[in-house]
């Protein structure tokens, strides 16, 4: 682990920006009332986020018209996928906790990219300890221990959810983003509703409908104008 200052200053704050606060505003959104379908819809709109960031804040990742235009297409999809299940609304104050939400994404992005020099798995571990050490006071406060349940399917569970989409997970993101861009690894914010709808249809018996089709197309198309050079 690095001892510098300057490096762990910014460790803690990728934890604080990539886990700590976008879970606890994304928690707190849906619980105003705003339903999955419009938590993905804003979530995805962090890639035009990280475009704006990137362009101020690095050398080699700035505007280019096609991934705007690719942008444009990957969120279109995004709410062709998404269209039927809009309805409702719900709290103007929740939508805007998880909008923040995707915004903190785009940030911590750009700061995983400028530690470029350290390796992918001590900013993984760095960030995590971080938000570990600043939400644990808030379950210790809000959830003690001794008032929770356990059974093994629920630590089942919390192994999972601890190993593949969060540690793993975030060991991957990391290190595309070092590789390749901020700009690039925020195309991630479209596939995510994409693959809710898939796992849907394969593990909960949800038919698949014939936007699918066309959402993935304008998705993938989006995608592949965006990296053009």
């Amino acid at each position: 682990m690095p001892s510098d200052k300057k490096t762990l200053l910014m460790l803690a704050i990728i934890g604080m920006f990539n886990s700590a606060i976008p879970f606890s505003l994304v928690g707190w959104g849906q619980a105003q009332g705003i339903n999955s379908a419009t938590t993905a819809l804003l979530i995805s709109a962090s890639p035009f986020a990280t475009l704006l960031f990137s362009h101020f804040m690095t050398q080699d990742d700035r505007f280019t018209w096609f991934k705007l235009i690719g942008m444009v297409f990957g969120f279109s999809g995004v709410v062709v996928l998404l269209s039927g299940e809009l309805a409702g609304g719900g709290s103007a104050v929740g939508m805007l906790a998880i909008l923040s939400a995707s915004f903190c994404y785009a940030f911590s992005t750009l700061m995983i990219r400028k530690l470029g020099s350290i390796a992918s798995l001590v900013i993984v571990a760095g960030a995590l300890t971080v938000s570990t050490i600043v939400l644990m006071p808030l379950v210790l406060i809000f959830y003690p221990p001794a008032t929770q349940s356990v059974s093994f399917e629920s630590l089942a569970a919390l192994f999972y959810l601890a190993m593949f989409p969060t540690a793993l997970a975030y060991f991957l993101r990391t290190r595309i983003t070092q590789k390749n861009g901020a700009t690039f690894m925020s195309n991630v914010g479209y596939l995510i509703p994409f693959f809710a709808v898939i796992w849907g249809w394969l593990f909960l018996n949800e038919a698949p409908q014939l936007n699918m089709l066309l959402a993935l197309l304008l998705i993938g198309g989006g995608i592949a104008v965006g990296q053009k050079r």
